[in-house]
């Protein structure tokens, strides 16, 4: 299979993206917060100073340009298009070749809700590292479908399996028929699947986050107990706290979404 080469690409987001994200930040409202005993500042979320300051850092202060730049300059970025399927994903990807002998072909996957900048500060290390003897890697590390750079997929049974299909592909596209993959958080199940599914090419997997399964009850009661234990402790409050964050604000006059109103007063 022949694809097109890999068209370079450079980071430039529009200038009315910018302004649209500034407006938004500097007229955010903070809400004034309630008066908390010292050391409890923090019990009901960030402070309304904290906030403030964060709202002057990111209005003021930060600047994005100088952070795009430097990303250009590091990472040596690149674009190309690969069917899977009936989909077709621009994907985005960064590419950086090792001039060591005996380099290993790296597949970087990041996770949710990462990015390819997970990459970054590494890249340099295990492409040219200062230790002449420690093994050295050329790294590929794309964009997952649908986040920063890469397009997204128009059908939502765009599974781990196209997601394999396509980094695999990728790697082919490279000129690397035999790799490696190394993946955190949802590139973990990606690094999963490509080895399953891809055992000539995908020769070993390292993962930062390694899924289990329930404990099975003959064979490990009490850590089948104490986990149970662990989630009647645990489950109401994330619930909870997860149904609070979606649909309040730390005063409800701020909050992006209207509250409920409890059946009782309807």
């Amino acid at each position: 299979m022949s694809l097109p080469t890999p068209t370079p690409f450079k980071i430039n987001v529009p200038p009315s993206l910018l302004s649209f994200i500034h407006q938004r930040v500097s007229t955010a409202r903070i809400p004034s917060g309630s008066i908390h005993p010292p050391g409890e500042e923090w019990a009901y979320g960030p402070p309304p100073s904290v906030m403030e300051h964060l709202k002057e850092y990111w209005s003021q202060k930060y600047d994005w340009r100088a952070v795009e730049a430097r990303i250009n300059s590091h990472l040596k970025m690149f674009t190309l298009p690969i069917k899977e399927g009936t989909e077709e994903i621009e994907m985005h990807f960064v590419h950086h070749r090792s001039d060591r002998e005996g380099a290993i072909p790296l597949l970087f996957q990041h996770g949710w809700p990462g990015s390819f900048l997970e990459v970054d500060k590494i890249i340099d290390l295990l492409t040219q590292s200062s230790d002449p003897n420690a093994q050295a890697y050329h790294v590929v590390a794309p964009s997952l479908p649908g986040f920063t750079f890469s397009s997204a997929p128009k059908s939502p049974s765009f599974d781990l399996q196209n997601i394999a299909a396509i980094n695999n592909t990728l790697m082919q596209a490279l000129g690397y028929s035999k790799y490696m993959v190394q993946g955190g958080d949802w590139g973990c199940m990606i690094a999963r699947v490509m080895a399953i599914d891809y055992p000539e090419n995908c020769l070993a997997v390292h993962v930062n986050m390694v899924p289990a399964a329930l404990p099975v009850w003959y064979k490990n009661p009490l850590s089948l107990l104490q986990f149970i234990a662990w989630a009647v402790w645990t489950g109401g409050d994330k619930q909870g706290l997860l149904g609070r964050m979606i649909s309040k604000a730390q005063n409800p006059k701020q909050s992006p979404t209207p509250s409920p109103t409890p059946p009782s007063e309807c």
